[in-house]
């Protein structure tokens, strides 16, 4: 009994580990926004393999379901290395042609192949083992939780690359404990080996850099020649490039900038954003050259004050600082490695250690000044974004809640009386959509604060491709517009907007002519591409184009491609996915049915389709609020997945307690569901707002509160489905239904991707509310049914199995 047991929580944990690895590992081979995909391919790989479990009953007898099971987990072990080393090979890119959906299509399947053997062995665990369900099923989701909380560990020692290989290795001692459990112990020591020789080859792999890492990242071959260090994190891969003597990496330098050289070791994140560490000997005046880079205006109105420095990366803008004379430097940076390499392993060459005046610390930005009474005469994030991760689509990052009116009260309310905040953006002729949005972020929250006229606290000035934003809390001085209007003829920029002079500019002059915030919601429909100001409840300050708006986008001459490459590049894969869902689990279902059974009524037919889609709409929505509240993405993935997992969990057993003695009390679950998200989607900002300046473990705590609710109670709909078909006679029919679940579930994922980046996370919620009211209408009719005659969910196969399957 022991090995079976050991077995089923190793597997159920690898599973878990495997998805959330995978977030990790396709932030650096795709997109940030992709990252999540990994929930929905684990979906489609789990039900699958599920499916097989229900198509196949001889293959999948009782008698035979202990070797089946064990072979399951070692198909499963052999597959993870095999499917990494494919992924790594293929690169994924945008094309408007056919083979760039079957391209992904090709990656959808590759990445799911662990997932379809996992799918198969949890299955047979919890349908076909002779022990007690309560107890099997308990052991699955502990597993999985357990699972979820290992990631995090297992992140932070290895790359994500040797973390696919760990846990291969763990799914190995699982076929292990299930041989043993079979009876087969040559095979289990065959296993075992197999187990030592992988786990051995992820400690080499993660410490030299031939081994399986990245070939292709974000459409690009890999180049790894000049690599000084490589650091993988649970947030980050960030490469420490060779030492180069050469003009000094500046966003936005002035056209009369000296030649001059600096000593730089660039630091190159997740293939694609770049800040540079500059050597630094402790010579303020060695730092003259920074002057000449737009993003130095603001600091220079401010000389000898104090800073607030969001993103402090390589730590260009706290040097900035140092050479105008600032006597107190806070350096805000979010990715540990960054600042292990800044201050431990590169400490020697970027002198932080000589400059007293600098304090950083582990954090995000917004989090960090929300819990410090601290003020400020200067808050600066200097293209903060990191290019990789431009149009930021499911993984709603932190780097989107620094450009929202919510963060921006935040940064507002920690200047010292006419202190500056100044955030640069990118801008071109033919792209200026970030800075004219950030222009109406800084705009509307002027106009929240109580500000009549708005212009006099704002400038805008240019240097090449970017544009700085400062914004006062006092209207400038004369002394200021002198000194900027001095600095900018200096140097050689370009004013977009200056107070009292008008712009010439299309999109600055329309934001500043509002008067209300009702005035600035209306640009969002203003023009094809929406520039009006953005929320925490839809923060998706780099996705410009709407859905609607796409034909208007592409035929218009001057449309940069960045401004809506995120939404095309989620089409893509959902359209792949489709084909991969419609192929592999709602043909062969179809099939099935015709075969083995009568075509089920259309209301059920719809409610299990209702509560997939309506399921994975609230998880991706709960996934990306929460990272407002948890500061960093993978917190919010961990916590929603493992909250979620255990509450579902507790909800689909605890449902065995429900009677079904009428059509009424079917419906029941998904009306309580409905009434609680509607809670939820209410007071998730608000509790956000409330908690967020607390420590992380009460910020986890409470994000757990907010998901384990309505999570509890959306673990009754499924079983609480299967068993009132069961009881209308439809026992046939119930893998259709297992079947068109999993299926919407692995769609809703993009789904929910598309509506909150083209509506709001809100909406998304709410969706996924009506989907649940869609349900509780649609059950299907039938006469009244003695509650001695009600099937319970300890005997019902297919209910145990799913739920296993759906929430791991």
């Amino acid at each position: 009994m022991y090995p079976f047991f050991i077995g089923l929580f190793l597997i159920s944990a690898s599973t878990l580990i495997y998805e959330v690895v995978l977030t990790r590992l396709l932030s650096v081979v795709t997109y940030y926004y992709l990252a999540f995909v990994s929930v929905s391919i684990a979906m489609f790989g789990l039900t699958a393999g599920a499916l097989l479990v229900q198509f196949l009953p001889e293959f999948c007898a009782r008698d035979k379901a202990p070797k089946r099971i064990a072979q399951a987990a070692l198909a499963a072990a052999i597959a993870m290395p095999f499917s990494l080393m494919t992924m790594l090979a293929v690169p994924i890119v945008v094309v408007g042609r056919l083979e760039g959906i079957y391209s992904f299509l090709f990656f959808s399947v590759v990445i799911s192949v662990p997932f379809f053997f996992t799918g198969i062995a949890i299955s047979l665990c919890l349908t076909r083992s002779p022990y007690p369900i309560g107890r099997i099923y308990f052991v699955d989701l502990t597993g999985a939780a357990a699972g979820c909380l290992c990631s995090i560990a297992l992140m932070s020692f290895v790359d994500a690359p040797s973390a696919i290989f760990v846990i291969s290795s763990i799914t190995f001692i699982s076929a292990v404990m299930f041989f043993l459990s079979a009876g087969d112990r040559k095979m289990a020591r065959k296993a075992g080996l197999s187990a030592v020789f992988i786990g051995l080859f992820a400690v080499l792999n993660t410490n030299s850099p031939y081994g399986i890492k990245p070939t292709w990242e974000k459409g690009r071959l890999d180049v790894v020649s000049g690599v000084l260090d490589e650091v993988w994190n649970p947030i980050s891969r960030v490469r420490a490039m060779q030492i180069q003597s050469k003009p000094p990496k500046m966003w936005g330098p002035s056209l009369l900038a000296p030649q001059t050289k600096a000593d730089e070791i660039l630091l190159n994140i997740d293939g694609d954003a770049e800040t540079p560490i500059t050597a630094y000997s402790g010579n303020p005046a060695s730092l003259d050259y920074l002057r000449y880079d737009v993003t130095s205006l603001a600091a220079q109105l401010r000389p000898g004050g104090t800073a607030a420095i969001i993103g402090l990366g390589g730590g260009r803008d706290a040097l900035n600082c140092v050479a105008n004379g600032f006597q107190r430097i806070v350096g805000i940076e979010m990715n540990q490695a960054i600042i292990n390499l800044d201050t431990r392993r590169f400490a020697w060459f970027s002198g932080f250690s000589q400059i007293p005046q600098l304090e950083i610390h582990h954090d995000e930005g917004r989090n960090y000044l929300t819990r410090t009474s601290e003020r400020f005469d200067l808050i600066q994030a200097s293209m903060v974004d990191t290019f990789a991760a431009n149009a930021a689509g499911a993984m709603t990052l932190s780097e989107n809640a620094l450009y929202t009116v919510d963060g921006w009260h935040i940064f507002y309310e920690h200047l010292k009386p006419g202190g500056l905040i100044t955030f640069s953006r990118w801008y071109t002729d033919s792209f200026h959509e970030e800075t004219s949005r950030l222009f109406a972020v800084a705009w509307a929250t002027l106009l929240e604060e109580g500000v009549k006229d708005p212009g006099d606290y704002i400038a805008i000035i240019r240097s090449r491709e970017v544009a700085t934003l400062i914004l006062s809390n006092r209207p400038f001085s004369a002394t200021d517009l002198a000194k900027i209007k001095s600095i900018t003829q200096t140097m050689g920029f370009e004013p977009l907007y200056l107070p009292g002079e008008p712009s010439q500019i299309d999109q600055i002059r329309e934001v500043a002519k509002a008067r209300t915030i009702a005035d600035l919601a209306r640009l969002r429909s203003a023009s094809y591409i929406d520039y009006s100001p953005v929320y925490d409840s839809s923060p998706y300050f780099f996705n410009s184009v709407h859905l609607v708006n796409v034909l208007g986008f592409l035929t218009h001459p001057k449309s940069a491609p960045m401004v809506a490459f995120a939404m095309f590049f989620v089409i893509q894969f959902m359209i792949a996915a489709g084909i991969l869902v419609a192929f592999t689990i709602v043909a062969p279902t179809v099939w099935w049915g015709k075969r083995h059974a009568s075509r089920p009524p259309s209301g059920g037919i719809i409610y299990f389709i209702a509560i997939g889609i309506g399921f994975m709409l609230v998880e991706m929505a709960m996934m990306q609020q929460l990272t407002i509240l948890l500061g960093q993405p993978i917190y919010s993935l961990i916590v929603v997945v493992a909250g979620l997992i255990l509450s579902s969990g507790l909800g689909s057993l605890t449902s065995d307690a429900l009677k079904l003695r009428s059509r009424f009390e079917s419906r029941l679950p998904a009306l309580a569901v409905a009434a609680i998200l509607t809670g939820y989607s209410l007071a998730v900002l608000p509790v956000i707002h409330s908690f967020i300046a607390s420590v992380l473990t009460v910020r986890v705590l409470v994000a757990l509160i907010l998901v384990a609710l309505p999570g509890f109670l959306m673990g009754f709909c499924f079983p609480i489905g299967l068993r009132w078909l069961k009881n209308l006679g439809e026992e046939r029919n119930l893998p259709w239904m297992w079947a068109l679940n999993g299926a919407a579930g692995t769609l809703g994922s993009f789904i929910a991707i598309v509506l909150s980046m083209d509506t709001s996370i809100t909406t998304c919620a709410l969706t996924g509310t009506g989907f649940y009211l869609l349900a509780a209408a649609v059950v299907p009719g039938g006469k009244k049914i003695a509650a001695s005659v009600a099937a319970t969910l300890d005997t019902d196969p297919y209910s145990a199995s799913h739920s296993g399957t759906r929430v791991a």
